[in-house]
């Protein structure tokens, strides 16, 4: 189960918990007036939270997903203003469920317009069930939104700080920590995103292996080793599109990663890759392109790479020309 349908079944859960404790609360006190508007109210919070639980089991769509979900809080709003309202008003024992939402939205509503907008809506109910039920003591309106106002806040900067520091997690653990460039699992999300995206079109992938690069390591030591693959990466980029990408997936090895791009285009940047790399390594380049040479990242990255060692081979055999870029004429890409 991904991250946004645990995050949704948590939201329906707790609806239900906290709709089955007022459901208690309403058979604990079944002496005080309006009590089966109260119970009928709460267990339709409850039902809404069990559909909640098994909508996070079946919608397929985010969007849906973000539809039921604010379906379900607008319902446990409306809940907790009738509940107290019911009950006597702002300083009844049900005004608690105006803080549990509060606390609710602050803490697990993504983004932040929209729950600074529900927020709002909860205080304004709050108000309203203030100035239609019954009067309260001086000052305790007061400090009830004052109390909400502070949650909200401690809640909200709490929530978004986590969330900045998993998306941080989140970078680093898709990065190659010296080069900064995807690792495999980054290159493999990045990948997954384009076909799905993109259908059966899919990416365009070059693989690029340097020339020599055990050389340069048992020459110049390693440091001088990883100064060059940095410097290929940053060479690299020079010559993409923003929406494209770089990925480090062996000691030397790398696949560049292209959105949207034809043979002829893809020729085109392999010259251009090669023509910057140059000015600090050899290298040498295959490529694939889908749905021609496959419809999965393993198997554009096997068809890339056999293409990459027969470069390689025609090159330490002489067999073949190289243009004017240092490719080869033919076959840089392959048919």
């Amino acid at each position: 189960m991904n991250e946004r349908r645990r995050r949704m079944l948590l939201t329906a859960a707790l609806h239900v918990v906290s709709h089955g404790i007022a459901v208690l609360y309403c058979l604990m006190t079944t002496g005080e007036p309006n009590r089966p508007l109260m119970l009928t109210a709460y267990s339709c919070g409850m039902v809404s939270g069990a559909v909640g639980v098994w909508a996070a089991r079946t919608v397929t769509t985010k969007a849906a997903g973000y539809r039921v979900s604010f379906t379900i809080l607008l319902v446990t709003i409306a809940m907790a203003a009738l509940g107290a309202y019911w009950d006597g008003g702002a300083a009844s024992p049900a005004a608690l469920g105006f803080v549990t939402t509060t606390v609710f939205v602050a803490s697990y509503t993504p983004h932040l317009r929209l729950m600074m907008a529900l927020e709002a809506l909860l205080l304004a109910s709050y108000l309203a069930v203030a100035a239609l039920g019954q009067p309260t003591r001086p000052g305790h309106v007061f400090l009830y939104m004052a109390g909400m106002l502070v949650l909200i806040s401690v809640c909200s900067t709490q929530t978004r700080k986590l969330a900045r520091q998993r998306s941080q997690l989140r970078a680093l653990a898709a990065l190659d920590p010296l080069t900064g460039a995807l690792n495999r699992r980054g290159l493999a999300d990045f990948t997954q995103h384009l076909f799905r995206r993109c259908g059966r079109a899919g990416p365009a992938m070059l693989c690029l292996d340097l020339d020599d690069f055990k050389s340069v390591n048992d020459r110049l030591g390693h440091a001088a080793g990883d100064e060059l693959l940095k410097r290929t990466v940053a060479a690299t980029r020079e010559v993409l599109r923003p929406e494209d990408a770089v990925a480090r997936v062996g000691g030397d090895e790398f696949v560049v990663v292209l959105s949207d791009a034809d043979e002829a285009t893809l020729r085109t940047v392999a010259a251009r890759i090669e023509a910057a790399v140059r000015r600090h390594t050899g290298v040498s380049i295959g490529a694939a392109t889908a749905p021609h040479d496959g419809d999965t990242l393993d198997t554009l990255l096997h068809v890339a790479d056999q293409r990459l060692y027969r470069v390689k081979q025609q090159r330490r055999g002489g067999d073949q020309p190289l243009d004017g870029h240092g490719l080869l004429s033919t076959d840089t890409v392959g048919a």
